[in-house]
This record gives structure tokens, C-alpha cells and sequence, in this order.
């Protein structure tokens, strides 16, 4: 009895192999909060997509016969171009879920009464990085808007394959990996966060300026959600492998035959 009382409950206790990911995805995150935020920032931007294409679409069939070249003009650099907050949305949806892991580290590297404090400092500086680097990369945007149609984008992508292979590029995306110790308490923790933050937010912008180019270049286009979520992938996938040399080169192959599929359209039209 007591023999087949254990092989019972040790039976009992045996779960299928798909609830520890579960289990493991339920638990309590100290990230959480920051996680619902760039999910909250990701609802925005489909929102204001989706609803700026169908008002577009009404105002271009009702002023179809009273547009003029200089409107046309002014319609495409303001399309090819994004305004500096919806640059930091789009900043807050695209890096901040790569900088989860440097906000664990903040989260449980600091006292409990003052972790989300320390969490919100690090996010805050890290993120004025990539804000500050879209408002130096907004300003010539109007350049870009004037070339032939896809031959921006397809620039954009070959510098991102090309940089995605440069040593440069593994040595930004080691010190993303890195940490730092963090005081406890006092003015020396909250210099402590931003300096963290000032960190990885250097290390993120070196390793992933190029990738971002492609963003703006492409923001405001038809395309522009596939772009974010196919970038944000490459950016995640990156951050989170423990080996992360394979996903960089397979993120150079994927941006090179990106390149080739924008500019091959418009190539095969001119043999016709």
C-alpha cells in the first residue's frame, strides 16, 4: 500500500511538458509594467496607422482633381518623414522590449521600496538616447523623401545587411550584454541607473542605428507596420540569443534580399 500510495501521488505530481512555459509566462515579472507599456505603444501605433490610411484615402479621392505638383511633392516628404514623437512611440514599441533584460538587472539589483523608480530612470535615459538620435535622423528626412520611390529604402537596407556584418557590430552587441553594478541607495543609485541607462543606451544605438535608418526611411509608407515588426524581430532575437552571431548574419541575409525585393519592381518595369 505504501508502495503503490507513492507511485499515486508521484503520478499526480507529473504535469505535461506545455505548462512549465506557462507556468514560466504567468510568473511575476519585475518588467512587466514596462513590457504592457511597449504592448500599449505597439495598440497606438496600429491604431494611428490604420485610421491615417483610411482618412488619406478619403481626402485623396475628394481632392483627387485639385492637387497640384508642388502638393504632390510636399504629400511625399511629409509621408516619408515622422515627427519626433511618433519617433519615441515607436522607440517605446520597437527598443524597449530589447532593454528587458537590462531592466531586470535594474529591477533586482535594487532595494524593493525603490525598484520601480530605478526601473523608470534606467528606461527613461535609455530611451532619451534613441529619441535624441530621431531627431538628428528626422531633420534630413526630406532628402531621402525626394528620391525615386523605393530607392531610399533599398539604400537603407543594403547599409543595414552591410553593418550587420561589420566587427563593429559584435562588439556593440557585446556590450548590450553587459551589466553593471548598481549602489543601493541615495544619489549614487539614481546616478547609477542613468548611467546604466546611458550604457546600454549607447551600446543599443551603435549595434542598431542602422536597423532604425530603415524605420524612418520606411515610416509613414503602406508597409510601415511590416517593417516595424519585422525589425523589432531581428532586435529581439538578437538581445535574447545566447550566441547571437547566427542571428546577425541570418538578419544580414533577410536585409540584403529586402533590398533586392524593394528594388526589383521598379527594375522589371523598365524592361516593358
Amino acid at each position: 500500500m505504501t508502495v503503490r500510495g507513492t507511485t499515486a501521488r508521484a503520478a499526480s505530481r507529473v504535469r505535461p511538458l506545455w505548462t512549465a512555459p506557462v507556468r514560466r509566462l504567468l510568473r511575476p515579472r519585475v518588467s512587466l509594467a514596462f513590457e504592457l507599456v511597449a504592448g500599449a505603444a505597439w495598440i497606438a501605433l496600429i491604431a494611428s496607422t490604420v485610421t491615417g490610411d483610411s482618412h488619406d484615402g478619403d481626402r485623396a479621392e475628394a481632392s483627387h482633381h485639385h492637387l497640384s505638383a508642388p502638393h504632390e511633392v510636399h504629400g511625399a516628404s511629409a509621408s516619408a518623414s515622422v515627427n519626433v514623437a511618433m519617433w519615441a512611440l515607436m522607440s517605446v514599441a520597437m527598443m524597449l522590449p530589447a532593454a528587458v533584460p537590462a531592466l531586470v538587472h535594474v529591477g533586482t539589483n535594487s532595494l524593493r521600496w525603490r525598484r520601480r523608480r530605478a526601473m523608470a530612470t534606467f528606461a527613461a535615459v535609455y530611451l532619451a538616447v534613441w529619441i535624441g538620435y530621431g531627431a538628428l535622423l528626422l531633420a534630413p528626412a526630406r532628402l531621402w523623401a525626394r528620391l525615386p520611390e523605393g530607392v531610399a529604402l533599398a539604400c537603407a537596407l543594403a547599409l543595414a545587411a552591410a553593418w550587420q556584418l561589420t566587427v563593429h557590430k559584435r562588439r556593440a552587441l557585446r556590450d548590450c550584454h553587459r551589466s553593471s553594478p548598481l549602489p543601493p541607495s541615495g544619489r549614487r543609485a539614481v546616478a547609477g541607473a542613468c548611467r546604466f541607462g546611458l550604457r546600454q543606451g549607447w551600446a543599443c544605438l551603435r549595434s542598431c542605428w542602422a536597423l532604425m535608418l530603415v524605420m524612418a526611411v520606411a515610416s509613414g509608407g503602406n508597409g510601415m507596420l511590416v517593417w516595424m515588426a519585422v525589425l523589432t524581430g531581428i532586435v529581439i532575437t538578437e538581445r535574447l540569443a545566447r550566441t547571437p552571431r547566427r542571428p546577425t548574419r541570418l538578419a544580414a541575409a533577410v536585409l540584403a534580399v529586402a533590398a533586392l525585393a524593394v528594388l526589383l519592381p521598379d527594375t522589371a518595369w523598365r524592361w516593358y
